[in-house]
């Protein structure tokens, strides 16, 4: 089965993510520029910013290295602002140890305004496997690399301007989180929701208990749209039913960015960007578009079978024949190098991985021995921006390809059903931010667009009449395009000049419209 650069590019938490192809049309060129003798069926290649060789997919270090795991325990280590130069508010790095085979690593940068009062935010980038230092360094965090630096900056518009921002690296063996020695590793969407609830538990009943009481905020981006959903779903099910393990803080909303919740949507929406919007017109031939446009029933028949039975092999299979007769097109463009996969206007300069030569190398900036020293991890390990092999676990087991909608229904309706234990309370009363590029190619925005309005849940119909409103200018420094439900329950944003990730293309304006939304503005 062919599963494409732009597919998986989608499943990217970036442009710096490793991603995992699997044989198909252009298996011979991705083989000339890949790691020579992989001994498994896919080929490892690297879509992004951040090139570095292929390898397994695990930091490269014995467990043993590490100290000895053991649930409940965590560490806690401040930085001084050389690793990531700030203004100086508070930064810490830490570990938690979710059970005794899994630890979850995490940056936190206290908020620049009102700490003791500001909500949280926890940050993850997508993937599979992919690291949220991606999102610390490259796009909303208190530094970052910037074309033409080779060490991060202070970043005016981070997030943690007016909130404590929690870099999350999940689930465990991605990034700086680890798996002890013979240890199970993750390998579908929910193998991270207990571990999530679990850090939420720890973290703020034992390492930041003054924060335990204020708002907090999940944010994801990319296949973000698979993790936050699971995971705040998964929250709200041991809720439901008063699990011991349940977590009961104050989950106020849950962000997605370019969120890939089905695949059907942006698939749809690629004829509409590249067909009629005028942002997208002429990338592709008149007579493509044609063919795209007679796919699509075919298409929309097998994503309708995806929707309804939820079963992994309809749902490949139905990418799969996307990828040949709707999307592959515009494949065809980014394996010569003429377009790129997270962004129409840009080129991919470093074909077929579309990396950025003129970015610093976020990645091999954490390996430096004295950044490792700095967040107290031995030399001997080695930081990877994705694990290919949970990468690789995800896309096989077919878990990447199953939607979320249904939990992003559950999550969007979860303030109207009552906790299994009758104290006249709802098990949880949280709002949905959807913000997505104008210029994305992978999780395009009129496919997202119609992938919110055929959410069920019970305010559909008023979402689907709302009218669109012009984001402003003059209060959010971009431009675009909202709507939303009248109690800004569910809002989509459209931002104008930004792709994939919009908080790095577009940081002011994405810096605003958060502003709002942390004010419960944007209804």
């Amino acid at each position: 089965m062919h599963i494409s650069i732009v597919t998986l590019a989608a499943l990217a938490g970036s442009a710096t993510a490793q991603l995992i192809l699997p044989f198909g049309p252009y298996g011979g060129r991705i083989k000339a520029a890949s790691a020579a003798g992989s001994s498994n069926k896919h080929h490892r290649i690297d879509i992004g910013a951040q090139s570095q060789r292929p390898l397994s997919g695990h930091s490269g270090f014995s467990a043993t290295d590490l100290p000895a795991y053991k649930h409940g325990q965590h560490v806690l280590v401040e930085q001084d602002g050389a690793v990531c130069p700030s203004y100086g508010e508070k930064q810490w790095t830490g570990t938690i140890d979710v059970t005794d085979t899994r630890r979850l690593f995490f940056w936190a940068f206290e908020s620049r305004n009102d700490p003791a009062n500001d909500p949280v935010i926890f940050w993850m980038n997508g993937g599979p496997g992919g690291s949220s230092m991606t999102g610390a360094f490259t796009e909303m965090g208190a530094c970052m690399f910037r074309n033409g630096t080779k060490a991060p900056e202070p970043n005016p518009w981070s997030w943690n301007n007016n909130a404590t921002v929690v870099f999350l690296d999940q689930p465990a063996s991605v990034g700086f989180s680890s798996i002890a020695e013979g240890g199970k590793l993750p390998a579908v969407d929910m193998d991270g929701a207990e571990d999530f609830q679990e850090f939420l538990n720890i973290f703020f009943r034992d390492v930041f208990p003054a924060k335990a009481h204020l708002p907090i905020h999940i944010a994801a981006e990319s296949y973000g749209g698979h993790y936050g959903p699971t995971y705040v779903h998964h929250i709200l099910e041991s809720r439901r039913y008063d699990a011991p393990t349940a977590f009961w803080g104050n989950i106020t909303s849950m962000i997605l960015i370019d969120a890939v919740l089905d695949f059907a949507g942006p698939t749809l929406g690629s004829y509409e960007l590249f067909c009629k919007d005028e942002r997208g017109v002429g990338i592709l031939t008149e007579d493509q578009c044609e063919k795209m446009l007679a796919a699509m029933p075919a298409y929309e028949k097998l994503a309708r079978q995806c929707e309804q039975s939820l079963d992994p092999n309809v749902c490949a299979a139905g990418v799969a024949y996307a990828d040949e007769s709707i999307n592959g097109y515009y494949n065809k463009l980014v394996e010569k190098g003429e377009r790129n996969p997270f962004h129409i206007y840009r080129p991919c300069l470093t074909p077929p991985f579309c990396t950025n030569p003129y970015m610093g190398n976020f990645t091999e900036y954490l390996n430096r021995k004295e950044v490792k020293k700095a967040l107290e991890f031995p030399d001997s390990f080695t930081y990877h921006n994705v694990n290919l092999d949970v990468n690789s676990a995800y896309t096989e087991s077919g878990s990447a390809w199953i939607p979320t909608t249904p939990q992003v229904a559950d999550i969007l309706d979860a303030y109207k059903t009552p906790k299994f234990v009758d104290d006249g309370k709802s098990i949880g009363d949280i709002r949905v931010m959807a913000l997505n590029g104008n210029l994305d190619a992978g999780i395009n925005t009129h496919g997202n667009i119609a992938q919110y309005e055929r959410i069920i849940w019970s305010r559909m119909g008023e979402y689907r009449v709302a009218d669109w409103q012009d984001l402003k200018e003059e209060e959010v420094k971009g431009t675009g395009s909202w709507k939303g439900t009248q109690d800004g329950r569910l809002v989509f944003m459209a931002v104008d000049d930004a792709g994939h990730m919009v908080p790095g293309d577009a940081p002011e304006a994405s810096y605003h419209i958060l502003q709002r939304w942390l004010h419960n503005g944007w209804r």
